[in-house]
């Protein structure tokens, strides 16, 4: 039977991987302090060390996965860090007003007419280079959950 502290910590760790795909909730880092907050309720006896520890250690990559996708991917595509960093902060006040769909048009959009403009109009190469850009910051969110949901169920499976 599980302890109706374990039952929350479940329920939180659920709502955690849900809220991967709502824009700055950091998930991840939220996962992390319900593992060692239950883990503190029992004295540290349950979930044990080693799976505390990898636990723990898989939220704060999450969070990390989800900050730095955007980033790699817009590097892997071609795009210098400074335009992925100016694609980012237009697609960050985008996302005010219009939500998720501004965060990847201003992302992808600045992306794009820097890299035109720095690319001497070769349009291919900033088209390529904004997918990849757009592409990591949507993945993220899939990634994010998923390493989330590993969480979540081994950390179901520890304390059952």
């Amino acid at each position: 039977m599980v302890s109706p502290a374990a039952g929350l910590a479940i329920a939180l760790l659920v709502v955690w991987t849900a809220s991967a795909f709502a824009p700055f909730v950091p998930s991840g880092v939220l996962a992390a302090l319900t593992v060692l907050a239950y883990a503190y309720t029992t004295g540290f006896a349950e979930p044990g060390l080693a799976v505390l520890v990898a636990l723990v250690a898989v939220s704060l990559l999450a969070s990390a996965v989800d900050l730095l996708s955007g980033m790699v991917s817009g590097r892997l595509g071609g795009a210098s860090t400074r335009t992925v960093v100016a694609g980012t902060l237009v697609g960050i006040a985008l996302l005010i007003p219009l939500g998720p769909i501004g965060l990847v048009v201003g992302l992808a959009g600045t992306v794009f007419v820097v890299a035109l403009y720095g690319n001497g109009d070769d349009p291919e190469a900033a088209a390529r280079q904004a997918a990849y850009a757009a592409v990591g910051v949507l993945a993220s969110a899939f990634v994010q959950a998923v390493m989330l949901a590993s969480v979540a169920v081994v950390f179901a499976l520890a304390v059952w």
